[in-house]
């Protein structure tokens, strides 16, 4: 009985909220497992929808989690190298349609920005910025889920595959949690 217990108490814990469905964003395999560790990337080949607060508890536990190289905080430790298929073509001035999948709701704010994987640092300004979003007290808006953004000239930066990433980035303070989703892309 006990074991059902703590099965059903991860299986709550690691309940996915949402991600990015549209363009296709990054995903775990074999490059993440080998800087992130198995556990981390089973977590999240299981659950894409989780938080990075989720991840880096994880990983903490187990010995071949090494938080300087798997940085959840970008793009959840999910790995160029894993994904290098998936990487889109923008333009300057591109209007791009986003696409969200909320599975469960948390009081926050939400951004969405082109980020240089180098650093972890914002280009420019927000592309799009919520300083409500997803609460609980309302019903869900369709602009939290379906949006535009307009790309900026970031071709000097974001020339080449892995550079920069459009980063959707959702923190909960209500629920201390924080999700992301990247999407690779050239200019």
């Amino acid at each position: 009985m006990r074991s059902q217990l703590l099965t059903f108490a991860f299986a709550t814990l690691s309940a996915g909220h949402g991600i990015v469905t549209n363009p296709t964003s990054r995903s775990a395999g074999n490059a993440m497992k080998a800087v992130c560790g198995q556990q981390v990337t089973n977590n999240l080949q299981s659950n894409e929808y989780g938080d990075i607060q989720q991840l880096s508890q994880i990983g903490s536990s187990q010995p071949d989690f090494n938080a300087t190289t798997c940085e959840v905080s970008l793009c959840k430790g999910l790995q160029f190298d894993d994904n290098s298929a998936n990487v889109q073509t923008f333009t300057p001035g591109q209007v791009v349609p986003i696409t969200v999948d909320i599975q469960a709701k948390h009081t926050g704010t939400c951004n969405v920005s082109v980020v240089d994987t180098a650093t972890n640092t914002m280009i420019r300004n927000e592309l799009i910025y919520f300083p409500v979003y997803a609460s609980t007290s309302t019903e869900l808006p369709k602009n939290n889920t379906q949006f535009d953004i307009t790309m900026p000239d970031v071709s000097s930066q974001c020339g080449t595959a892995g550079a920069c990433v459009v980063q959707w980035w959702w923190d909960s303070r209500e629920s201390d949690q924080t999700y992301m989703s990247c999407v690779d892309f050239t200019m």
